[in-house]
């Protein structure tokens, strides 16, 4: 309720936030994950679009006309079926010859499945809330206690760098652009604290959790911190890192992903590459020379000798009636039966 009113219900805890109705509404339109819309005409349109404009999702109850059937400039993103859910879920929404009671428990599995989404369905939720022509540009830092990275303080240096890049890219970026953080000290809250209002700035948190950086918009996405972590790696174009130790970024999603059958085929490419290399260092011995057998040749008719003779290669004084005419074989004939030359 704005500054001194009271909601005059009697169940519930009256919040005061804004100093008029419209304060008020804007503030509405900031806090929430979840939006539900009943009917309603152009204050419930202007909440809806803010939501959405935030990355909140909206469960419009089409069947009770007006805003929420969209009139009064109700976003018509809002209208279109979810991935969250199912196409007889949002046709029990809209459809007024449903019973009431399916359309209310419709409803009701539309938030609870909005409020599982995965974080890949998250990330396109939010792109789809910023745009497609919004440059999505991830602050990336350490999670450290402030003015503290990687177990070092902050010097002034990479201060007056976080500061500059932040002016600069506000400056050149900033209307078309969102800058994502995930609502730590140290460098996102310096980078956040000096990119103009913060308009552009988004912090994402776990759902029930906030910043407490003073600027930029909090995002609820993911039940903890590292399906959050998961949101953030997935949602950016571009990945600004700054110092820090064991700061990692997987921005992959799973259609980046590559083919098992890639991966495999891969490493049998390598393997064989790594035998060929060490064959190259390692070259296999050539095989010993084999002595020929002696071969046993019938004596020649002009020779007196008894039996078969035995040629030895390579003898140095042939006899000469051997009847040797190859000058480069000289060969000697051995008397099988004396053993005699």
């Amino acid at each position: 309720m704005p500054f001194g009113q009271s909601s005059e219900f009697g169940k519930g805890e009256d919040i005061n936030a804004g100093g008029d109705d419209e304060e008020r509404d804007e503030v509405f339109g900031l806090v929430g994950d979840i939006y539900i819309t009943v009917g309603g005409e152009g204050e419930v349109s202007q909440i809806a679009k803010a939501a959405k404009a935030q990355g909140a999702k909206v469960v419009p109850l089409m069947r009770t006309g007006g805003a929420s059937d969209g009139e009064f400039g109700f976003p018509k993103a809002a209208l279109s079926k979810p991935s969250y859910a199912t196409e007889d879920q949002w046709s029990l929404l809209a459809s007024k010859d449903a019973p009431v009671q399916d359309s209310a428990n419709a409803a009701v599995d539309v938030v609870l499945g909005a409020s599982d989404e995965t974080p890949a369905e998250a990330s396109q939720r939010l792109r789809s809330a910023w745009g497609s022509d919004t440059t999505v540009v991830c602050i990336v830092g350490e999670p450290v206690t402030r003015r503290r990275l990687g177990g070092r303080r902050l010097d002034s240096e990479m201060l007056t760098l976080v500061k500059d890049m932040a002016r600069q890219l506000e400056k050149d970026m900033g209307s078309r652009a969102v800058f994502v953080t995930q609502g730590m000290s140290g460098v996102q809250e310096t980078f956040a604290d000096n990119c103009g209002d913060g308009s552009h700035v988004k912090n994402l948190m776990p759902f029930g959790q906030s910043s407490g950086l003073g600027k930029g918009d909090d995002i609820n996405v993911g039940r903890d911190t590292k399906e959050r972590d998961e949101v953030f790696d997935l949602v950016g174009d571009f990945y600004a890192t700054v110092g820090g130790d064991g700061v990692v970024v997987e921005a992959s999603s799973p259609e980046e992903s590559l083919p098992w059958w890639f991966l495999v085929l891969l490493a049998i490419l390598i393997l064989i590459l790594c035998l060929f290399c060490l064959k190259l260092m390692f070259p296999t011995p050539p095989p010993a020379p084999v002595p020929p057998a002696p071969v046993l040749v019938p004596a020649p008719k002009h020779r007196r000798v008894k039996g078969p003779v035995q040629p030895k290669v390579g003898s140095s004084s042939p006899p000469a009636d051997a009847g040797c005419r190859d000058p480069h074989l000289t060969v000697s004939f051995q008397d099988a039966e004396s053993n005699r030359f």
